[in-house]
């Protein structure tokens, strides 16, 4: 009956289809990818479906910690002020991936053979349900591509949001400030950095900004930060209309996105400008290879790692059925055996871990983006 074990360990691996949707050939892979969905949409609507007044318990609890760890300790040292525009859509990525990868730590395509052989089936074919839907490179690719055209599409929005402001070019974010505390603004001057008691290190002394930190981080025209007033609003143009905006966004991402060495300055020779457009022409080329090497990186980096721990596991356990008699099956059974539940325990910290990379990344990638000079 372990016959099937041996016949190929990337059998594990590689998506298997099962049946026709419209021409649509659907692997198990990809409905393993549905399920980790449906169960983000069961799960989180019916835990958060209102607010908790008391401390939280069992799978909130759980889910909160995580939640919270990811926004104050990931998102926003990286992103700041733009915290609470992306979170959504990181905690999204977090989660889908996540659930994806312990889905595929469940042995539902064994579990099914073995119960098939146990009820006296003649002819015994593995079942192909189940598996890693992030161990299918189509899966990372797509949440790669989506993460590749969300950081840049934030960056051009950002532009355009700054142009229709007027604020385009001024810096009047408090962190730009903190790391010279005698120009700081009061907002940054509040900051405490407070680890040693068990606090984020950018912990800041009114612990509401845990909640808003938008709020929190923004300097804005009214300049109220903490209950103190804070005019900063020194040189702000006049702004445009947002479809003008938009429409001059797009170039000034670009031309903005590799570095201007040999820009001159005020009253400097105007030869300057032009070596300043081929060597920018130049790092602009490089940056953008660079842009699409990014995402590439983290679905290579995301399969692989999805990918390598369960053909591991399918070498191993492979060994004890083709192992010629009994004593010798027990003999190689014994220590595969507690091998293998090592590396299903590593393969859980990978889950856990290889969600937490490719989310941090993304922040960081996305906090380059939205950054006023990249």
């Amino acid at each position: 009956m372990l016959s099937f074990l041996a016949a190929d360990p990337l059998s594990h691996v590689l998506p298997h289809y099962l049946f026709n949707v419209g021409g649509i050939r659907i692997s198990n892979q990809m409905i393993m990818a549905v399920v980790a969905a449906v169960l983000m949409v069961v799960i989180f609507p019916t835990l958060f479906r209102k607010p908790v007044t008391n401390a939280p318990r069992g799978a909130t609890n759980f889910f909160e910690s995580i939640l919270e760890f990811l926004r104050v300790e990931v998102f926003r040292p990286a992103l700041k002020q733009h915290t609470d525009r992306f979170v959504p859509f990181l905690w999204t990525i977090f989660f889908f991936i996540l659930f994806c990868n312990l889905l595929g730590q469940i042995p539902i395509a064994e579990i099914i053979t073995v119960f098939k052989g146990l009820s006296g089936g003649e002819h015994l074919h593995a079942s192909h349900l189940g598996g890693t839907a992030t161990g299918s490179i189509a899966t990372t690719g797509a949440l790669a591509i989506v993460t590749f055209l969300f950081i840049h599409f934030s960056g051009i929005v950002t532009v355009a949001r700054a142009l229709a402001n007027g604020t385009f070019g001024h810096h009047d974010n408090p962190e730009e400030h903190s790391s010279d505390e005698t120009n700081a603004p009061p907002a940054a001057h509040n900051l405490q950095h407070m680890r040693g008691e068990a606090l984020a290190a950018d912990m800041p002394g009114d612990l509401k900004a845990l909640a808003h930190p938008t709020a929190h981080y923004s300097a804005d025209k009214q300049g109220l930060h903490h209950g103190v007033e804070h005019i900063h609003s020194a040189g702000h143009g006049r702004g445009m209309s947002l479809p003008r905006a938009a429409a001059i966004a797009v170039p000034i991402y670009f031309w903005n996105f590799a570095p201007h060495p040999f820009k001159p300055g005020p009253g400097g020779n105007p030869i300057m400008y032009v070596l300043d457009f081929f060597m920018w022409a130049f790092l602009l080329l490089l940056e953008l290879m660079g842009a699409a090497i990014k995402p590439i990186a983290l679905a290579i980096r995301l399969f692989a790692n999805m990918t390598a721990g369960h053909i591991v596991l399918a070498a191993l356990v492979a060994l004890i059925p083709v192992t010629a008699g009994i004593a010798a099956q027990v003999g190689v059974g014994l220590p595969v055996t507690v091998l293998s539940l090592l590396i299903r325990l590593l393969e859980l910290f990978v889950a856990f871990l290889q969600a937490y990379i490719f989310t941090f990344l993304s922040t960081l990638f996305i906090a380059s983006a939205v950054a006023p000079e990249h």
